[in-house]
């Protein structure tokens, strides 16, 4: 008995254990995230005829005085201004919707850098969980615009919370680089499995048990990972809040590598928010696609990010961060100046997916970056520097469908992709400007690899004691 205590309370300290908490963490947060996509145009349409139903019904009771002719008449009229205006009005309030997300993110970013370095980012991943798990009950239970919106919001505040701290902790938990490298690609991974689980887990289940079931279904799993967190804050003890003052966000912003780099992050990320509410309606009317098709396009890209977060992030530190995340952003770009010269569906599966690789290239080089930065130029502090990539990926999410939607408005689908792939493939030599920290900062993290490889060689009792110590609680 005594033996299997032991080794779950091994269990709940080890590294690999926060890693996969994580990486769950994040892939029920995606999926949640996008199961609920094909779901609310059908929910909102239903409600609209529900209630276009029950205000014609009580103007024909309360016409009743009238001649049956009136009544025919006002009910028809009423019904040709309400299918007029429903496209329109369906549209407003789904990209409202869909962009709500990541506006409140926007809002909350720096918030949650901040209390992460007062309270520790443990308690932030299980706050941003049990926010996730509220989430889900508000969608099972949302019949209205006003209550996908609430449970929107909360979404936003929820992920916030999650993929701060997820990311922070990590930074905090492997000190190597290389170490990072590796383990924030596999984090990242869950974005992207979220993605493809996501979208036919809602629509399957919303088409064969209702609206409830694909959140109620998510809210089970959202607890079980919420309660192996509690097994870890039990154990806290052994990943201490830090005592030093943490940089501001606006000292962090004037480094203008921590700049650069969350621009490049900005940038890219922008081609895939920009194509998500742009190129479906595109489809429908250069190939008459079929709807199940629509919900298939963007699976290449899902797939291209996997591989990018998970195959990519330790060769990019061997080759170069700077040199993959500029021929990242060039390869970016030229997928999205090819989009519009597609044909067929089958057509966009090769852009698409080197959009998404691409994408995970560049995620998986530059995310551990920024903890470097911080580590060499500033007092380390993980909770702000991740603020500002989430803060950065949230501006391109809200950015990138107004911008994207102006566009198409005043010079045509076309002319947004060639627009945005030339951006992108003119600013890939900003890239170069990252250049020195390959020369000067990360030269020094390989000799602390190094002499770390060295040590841990050593079958001294005493150092084995002392790097488990230092490896636990994140100190240098």
């Amino acid at each position: 008995m005594e033996q299997m205590s032991s080794v779950i309370e091994k269990l709940f300290v080890s590294k690999t254990t926060l890693l996969i908490i994580i990486f769950c963490t994040n892939t029920l947060d995606n999926i949640l995230l996008t199961s609920v996509v094909p779901i609310i145009p059908e929910v909102l349409m239903s409600s609209d005829r529900n209630e276009e139903s029950t205000t014609v019904g009580n103007d024909s009771i309360s016409l009743g005085t009238l001649s049956h002719h009136m009544n025919v008449s006002l009910s028809f009229t009423k019904q040709l201004l309400q299918e007029s205006y429903k496209a329109l009005d369906e549209n407003s309030q789904v990209g409202l919707l869909l962009s709500s997300k990541a506006l409140v993110q926007i809002a909350a970013n720096p918030c949650v850098g901040y209390l992460s370095e007062r309270y520790g980012y443990i308690i932030l991943l299980a706050v941003g969980t049990f926010l996730l798990f509220i989430s889900s009950l508000v969608y099972a239970c949302a019949g209205k615009f006003s209550s996908f919106l609430a449970g929107r919001l909360v979404h936003g505040i929820a992920s916030s919370f999650s993929s701060i701290a997820g990311m922070s902790m990590l930074a905090e938990l492997y000190q190597s680089d290389y170490e990072r490298s590796k383990v924030m690609g596999v984090a990242m991974g869950g974005v992207a499995l979220g993605v493809v689980v996501g979208y036919p887990f809602g629509g399957f289940l919303y088409s064969l048990c209702g609206q409830s079931s694909p959140f109620l279904i998510l809210s089970l799993f959202i607890i079980i990972d919420f309660g192996l967190q509690g097994c870890i804050i039990k154990r806290s003890y052994w990943m201490p809040v830090s005592s030093k003052a943490a940089n501001s966000i606006v000292e962090l912003l004037k480094d203008p590598l921590i700049l650069i780099t969350s621009g490049i992050i900005m940038l890219t990320t922008m081609a895939m928010s920009t194509l998500e509410p742009t190129i479906p309606i595109w489809i429908l009317d250069t190939m008459k696609a079929q709807n199940w098709q629509l919900g298939l396009v963007f699976l290449p890209d899902s797939i291209g990010y996997l591989i990018g977060t998970n195959a990519f992030g330790v060769v990019a530190r061997k080759v170069g961060r700077w040199i993959c995340s500029m021929f990242c952003m060039i390869l970016v770009g030229f997928c999205l100046i090819c989009i519009p010269f597609s044909t067929s569906v089958s057509q966009l599966i090769l852009p698409h997916f080197g959009i998404g690789l691409g994408l995970g290239i560049v995620d998986a080089a530059l995310m551990p970056q920024l903890a470097l930065l911080v580590d060499m130029r500033h007092v380390t502090s993980y909770g702000t520097v991740y603020a500002i990539a989430q803060l950065a990926v949230c501006l391109a999410y809200g950015l990138g469908p107004l911008f994207g939607g102006e566009m198409v408005k005043l010079l045509g689908f076309s002319s947004l992709m060639w627009s945005l792939g030339c951006l992108l493939i003119v600013t890939s030599p900003c890239c170069f400007v990252l250049r020195s920290v390959k020369a000067r900062e990360e030269c020094k993290s390989l000799m602390l690899d190094t002499e770390d490889e060295v040590l841990k060689k050593s079958s001294s009792p005493k150092y084995t004691k002392l790097y488990t110590d230092n490896s636990i609680n994140g100190s240098h």
